[in-house]
């Protein structure tokens, strides 16, 4: 099976079940957005290396996707009924030769008609001749294929590219130690697909900490559907880390991932206490402007074995500091006392 995720360059494995000979599937750019107007044509270029033990002939492929999950992972389909959009595509070559290591680029016009409207969202896949593509089910991977999405947007004046905050939140309210992490969940009521972008910046009082950015990869939400993009704060000391077992992230029988708290002395400074703000601040164009998004949430963060064991040290400096002083004490008066006495038996002679 070849694994990746569609929304960026994605490195693949196969291996041939006849000749067990690996193969390895690169694929590139981004996600492809595109705009045409309606009777005119368009075309990109998609390239794929392969890097397996020897070269490969390729094929090309084409399918479609959708969203599905609140992730906004997509989910390929094969054509279906109605889907003639699938007749506007084509390519310069559909099957080529791979040498190891070496880029191949195929160019993908697309020819739309004058009755096209809003988006059209196309995966096209690069697989071995001779080797079956078959799609699993709702997940954003292909078996025997790695694929490119391209999303196409037939300019329409009653396009409408709208984002709806569903929601901002934080994983936990309180926190002992970082990261602090949030979700992110955007609605596109529109039409067409739409890119957000924007920044969560931690405050604490009027002073900024951080800013962590969201949707770096310029991830699409397609129209009817949600996306999460997470965000996390990890700036502390000291912090949770992921705990690396064979170039793996280790998980423990439940399948959760085992974590490591990190105390770099080095980043004593960055102790997280007390109460903070996360402010989202994010933005999309609706094709006419940026729209702005923003809100914001408050959380906190409180080392409390942290702070147990620094009151333990405090309290027991402060008794060893109290029975230093109680002794000097019981000491000087005794001392006194010894020589008031003894001035008293000089006075007596």
């Amino acid at each position: 099976m070849i694994a990746g995720n569609l929304s960026w360059p994605a490195t693949v494995y196969a291996v041939d079940a006849e000749e067990s000979a690996p193969l390895v599937l690169q694929t590139s750019p981004l996600p492809i957005n595109l705009q045409v107007d309606p009777g005119k044509s368009v075309t990109t270029e998609l390239k794929v290396k392969q890097s397996g033990t020897e070269k490969a002939r390729l094929k090309v492929g084409l399918m479609k996707f959708t969203a599905y999950g609140e992730e906004g992972k997509p989910e390929l389909k094969d054509r279906e009924a109605g889907d003639d959009y699938f007749d506007w595509v084509k390519f310069d070559k559909t099957e080529f030769d791979a040498p190891i290591n070496v880029w191949q680029t195929v160019k993908m016009t697309i020819t739309v008609p004058k009755s096209a409207a809003f988006g059209y969202y196309y995966a096209v896949t690069f697989s071995r001749v001779g080797d079956d593509v078959k799609r699993t089910d709702r997940t954003n991977s292909i078996a025997g294929a790695t694929a490119t999405l391209v999303l196409l947007e037939a300019v329409n004046p009653n396009a409408k590219r709208e984002l709806q905050l569903d929601s901002f939140g934080s994983k936990h309210r309180v926190y002992e130690f970082l990261p602090a992490e949030f979700d992110i969940k955007l609605k596109n009521v529109g039409n067409v697909h739409a890119v957000p972008s924007g920044d969560v910046f931690i405050l604490q009082g009027n002073k900024q900490l951080a800013a962590l950015p969201i949707n770096g990869g310029f991830g699409n939400i397609l129209p009817d559907s949600n996306r999460i993009f997470p965000a996390k704060w990890s700036d502390g000391f000291p912090h949770w880390e992921p705990v690396i077992a064979d170039g793996k992230t280790k998980l423990d029988k439940n399948g959760k991932i085992v974590k490591k708290l990190v105390w770099d002395w080095g980043k004593l400074s960055s102790i997280r206490i007390g109460r903070y703000t996360a402010h989202l601040f994010a933005v999309y164009d609706d094709g006419k402007r940026d729209i702005p998004i923003e809100t914001e949430i408050t959380f906190w963060v409180i080392p409390w074995r942290f702070l147990l064991v620094v009151l333990v040290i405090l309290a027991l400096v402060a008794l060893g500091v109290y029975g230093m002083v109680r002794e000097a004490s019981i000491n000087w008066l005794a001392s006194a006392a010894n020589q008031g006495h003894c001035a008293a038996g000089g006075g007596n002679d």
